[in-house]
């Protein structure tokens, strides 16, 4: 595990730790973290197979460092990924082990079939993106795709909730594209939008009325051709504190005439500031998909799929494609060579088996 104390690290080590003919090596930049990780986790499985390292994959010795591991499956959580390069896919091909990791940049998963033929050669597996997006969001579309005899429209909107912890690397992915541009599929013609921007309000079932504004992210680049016929993909963010979401779009528009040319050394100042005031909301998020389109008797169609999360569980929601592929993986569930955005990969029953300890629940709303 690449980042295992991590935000989203630490929550896959928690669920896969002590998992029958499993061995977990936790890894960070900083050896003390990990051991405190393994230290907690085997005071609940003192049995668990766990091991923990210290790992950088920035140091000229990664390759090396990770080979020594002889690891089966590498799950790189360490973000943000926007500007990361391949250098751990292309370690672990080096390693003869598969790669799994949770991007939400899109040029990062877009980019990402550049690795398919050496991929192959090499026999690995290499799963990019295996998140909420565009993991878990191309899977829905598929479950939702026999409704349909055209899909013409596809909404994706994430609603988190305020006192979901915000990591660094998760904080540094909100503002990297803050006030820059980004195309989106927008009837049938690409359109310029800017992150944090093209703010609307937004109907969550379980959540009420939310501001949302657009963000760039993998499924803008990837669903146009993953659903034929499609002609509009949009992505939207709805923050559960109005003044947060005001306040982004005002941050945009500082990045639009010049004030502020990016945020990025802003992201320590910004993540302790949302620690402070993480208890100013609930611990309920949620996600909505909306197709629009034609029924298969050539009458309009809409179809809502609405997950709701509560207890803080919707950062599970994330690394739960990952641990699905991991696991598919292991049991020689996927056997295709190559490089991989992770679309469709597995099913909506794997979903729900994965989320079945969790309070997470989901539901389908279709008007025609």
């Amino acid at each position: 595990m690449i980042g295992g104390t991590g935000h989203f690290g630490g929550r896959i080590c928690r669920r896969i730790v002590g998992e029958k003919n499993t061995e977990l090596i936790v890894t960070s930049r900083s050896e003390p973290k990990a051991q405190a990780l393994v230290d907690e986790l085997r005071q609940t499985d003192a049995g668990a197979r766990i091991d923990a390292t210290r790992l950088d994959q920035d140091s000229p010795e990664f390759e090396r460092d990770l080979a020594a591991l002889q690891a089966d499956i590498v799950i790189h959580t360490a973000g943000p990924y926007q500007g990361q390069d391949y250098r751990v896919a292309r370690a672990c091909m080096s390693s003869g082990c598969h790669y799994i990791d949770l991007a939400d940049g899109r040029d990062f998963v877009k980019g990402f079939r550049a690795l398919h033929e050496e991929a192959k050669l090499a026999g690995a597996s290499l799963i990019s993106g295996a998140s909420t997006l565009p993991g878990l969001s191309s899977v829905v579309v598929d479950s939702l795709r026999h409704r349909f005899a055209a899909i013409r429209e596809i909404e994706i909107s994430i609603a988190p909730a305020h006192q979901t912890p915000r990591g660094r690397s998760t904080v540094a992915a909100v503002l990297s594209y803050c006030g820059l541009p980004f195309q989106a599929l927008v009837d049938g013609t690409w359109v310029t939008m800017h992150g944090w921007q093209d703010m609307r309000t937004q109907r969550y079932p379980d959540l009420g009325l939310r501001l949302s504004a657009a963000c760039d992210v993998p499924d803008l680049a990837l669903l146009p051709e993953y659903v034929a016929g499609v002609d509009t993909v949009t992505f939207r963010a709805a923050l559960e504190a109005m003044w947060e979401q005001i306040a982004l779009w005002l941050m945009a528009w500082m990045t639009r005439s010049g004030v502020v040319k990016n945020w990025n050394r802003f992201v320590p100042s910004f993540q302790r500031m949302s620690e402070r005031l993480i208890n100013l909301g609930s611990d309920v998020g949620g996600m909505q998909i909306k197709l629009t389109g034609v029924s298969p008797d050539k009458k309009p169609l809409s179809v809502a799929w609405n997950l709701t999360a509560r207890q803080n569980h919707g950062p599970e929601i994330p690394c739960t494609p990952a641990l699905i592929i991991a696991r598919k993986l292991a049991a020689d569930k996927i056997t295709a060579r190559g490089a991989f955005s992770c679309l469709g990969m597995f099913s909506m029953t794997e979903f729900d088996d994965e989320i079945s300890g969790l309070d997470i629940s989901w539901r389908v709303d279709e008007n025609s």
